[in-house]
């Protein structure tokens, strides 16, 4: 909830000092006119008081999955085996290799290992968020799927529809280059009405994340994002996903 703001983001307008001072009847003469001035705040007064707050934020949730090595290799190995034997699902990927959203009834002590952790940190991030009902605890729905991109493969801009969170795990990153921002993961802002209108250029427009071996990001389903061009020779593996609620418990 905010603090800072005169009005509620719940959709009832709070009473704040404006009112008062609208309805306050204007004051005739030279000592109106000096109370009026009174009134106005300096600048030192504005910079040293005046609230800046970001509203209707986009939530953005990453934790780095500690002594993974010995899982993701597993992961990795077991991957790059079902790119050899499975044709690649055609999505957003240009070029690479991803696989149908089943990769969490694939088996082994691996993808649960994985599924245990991505089902328990979106219980985590949906905790974190400010939800109106706090005392509300939903269920969650995971689909997931891996893929594979070797030198030259991207991802296009996309949304996930049907979810409300979406994620990625990086089983290998790949190599490192040091190229810039080949193939970071790249979020689009949410609102392209402010990327047009508030201060266009001046105001960061997108958001890129760089992958490392056991890192999970997640973020709404709705925010587009895309992955740009791997420029490595070793393959890069990951493994994203979908979660939308199922149920409500107590």
């Amino acid at each position: 909830m905010l603090t800072g703001l005169p009005y509620s983001t719940r959709g009832t307008r709070r009473h704040t000092l404006l009112d008062d001072m609208a309805q306050t009847q204007p004051v005739k003469g030279e000592s109106g006119n000096r109370m009026a001035e009174g009134c106005v705040s300096s600048a030192q007064d504005l910079a040293a008081h005046g609230c800046l707050e970001n509203i209707f934020s986009t939530p953005l949730f990453s934790h780095v999955l500690r002594n993974a090595d010995a899982l993701n290799a597993e992961l990795r190995d077991l991957i790059l085996e079902r790119e050899r034997t499975t044709p690649s699902v055609a999505k957003s990927n240009i070029g690479g290799w991803q696989s149908d959203a089943d990769f969490l009834r694939w088996g082994g002590g691996a993808v649960a290992t994985l599924a245990r952790y991505l089902a328990t940190a979106t219980e985590v991030a949906t905790a974190k968020l400010p939800l109106v009902n706090q005392n509300r605890r939903l269920q969650f729905e995971l689909t997931a799927w891996a893929a594979v991109n070797r030198k030259g493969h991207y991802n296009t801009s996309h949304v996930h529809p049907l979810a409300t969170w979406s994620g990625v795990y990086y089983v290998d990153p790949g190599e490192d280059l040091d190229t810039g921002f080949g193939a970071v993961l790249e979020f689009e802002h949410p609102i392209q009405a402010m990327v047009m209108n508030f201060f266009p250029g001046l105001l960061p427009t997108t958001l890129v994340v760089r992958p490392q071996a056991g890192l999970l990001v997640m973020f709404p389903s709705s925010l587009v994002h895309g992955v740009r061009i791997y420029q490595g020779d070793r393959p890069r593996v990951c493994v994203s996903f979908n979660a939308r609620p199922l149920s409500e418990t107590r």
